[in-house]
């Protein structure tokens, strides 16, 4: 049996990386796919490569912080697949000209911030009444293992926007706990993609920041996936306002 068969899943910022792993991982396990994102071409990119597998998708273009766009891409969401069971907030940003707080440029903190957190927010919020609706389900919220570690090369607008989202996490699964949804938030560390691989600009700085992970290696998408689909399914059924690391170690490792 498959994890997540019958389930509807809304997966936004699911034309990047991350997104798309998750949308065809969630799809590989039975799950029907909104494909939520900003860029046209790389929602109907994902699209095309989940129903090349067998899966059912739409691609629906918005941008999580405009509050108008999330509601009507919901109302579409839940339109073309008959109802919605899962929310997978992934949606986000991480610019590389986010440094220390010291340089902090407030507009762009404003921006990130505005992806980030009030994305999840208005995403949340037009959402879960459609999940409550079907009976229950599960809000997977994305933050960052920077939210519970501090880093010697900061990024403090992004590291300060996935704390809100795993403080908004416990809040939102104490709430919700009554309505049987359950929210929890991944933290991941180092996935290596393309816009994560320019965060280190020289083979000693991919060296020193590698040297940090026990388990060897930097993270790949599907490890991200992996935990998305976990949560989602229901044998994660009695896990709600969790918080999980997924960092190969790197936050417990003093070096």
């Amino acid at each position: 049996m498959k994890h997540l068969d019958g389930k509807r899943a809304l997966i936004t910022g699911a034309g990047g990386a991350l997104g798309r792993a998750s949308s065809l991982m969630f799809a590989r396990e039975g799950a029907s796919v909104a494909v939520i994102d900003i860029n046209r071409d790389a929602a109907d990119e994902t699209v095309r490569l989940l129903t090349e597998q067998g899966g059912t998708a739409v691609a629906i273009v918005a941008d999580v912080s405009v509050e108008a766009e999330v509601k009507h891409a919901v109302t579409e969401t839940v339109d073309a697949l008959g109802g919605l069971d899962v929310l997978f907030n992934n949606a986000g940003i991480m610019p590389h000209q986010d440094e220390s707080f010291l340089d902090g440029d407030l507009e762009l903190w404003k921006f990130i911030t505005g992806i980030n957190v009030h994305g999840t927010m208005l995403c949340s919020k037009y959402a879960v009444p459609h999940i409550a609706a079907a009976g229950g389900g599960a809000v997977v919220n994305m933050s960052s293992f920077l939210a519970v570690t501090g880093t010697t090369y900061p990024q403090d607008g992004y590291a300060a926007s996935k704390g809100a989202i795993s403080s908004m996490t416990r809040s939102m699964a104490v709430q919700l706990g009554p309505k049987n949804i359950r929210v929890n938030a991944m933290a991941p560390g180092p996935i290596l993609t393309a816009h994560v691989e320019k965060f280190f600009p020289d083979p000693e700085a991919r060296r020193i920041r590698l040297a940090r992970v026990p388990l060897g290696r930097f993270g790949a998408p599907d490890d991200a996936a992996g935990l998305a689909c976990f949560l989602a399914s229901d044998a994660a059924s009695w896990i709600t306002g969790q918080v999980i690391e997924l960092d190969g170690g790197i936050s417990n490792n003093y070096l």
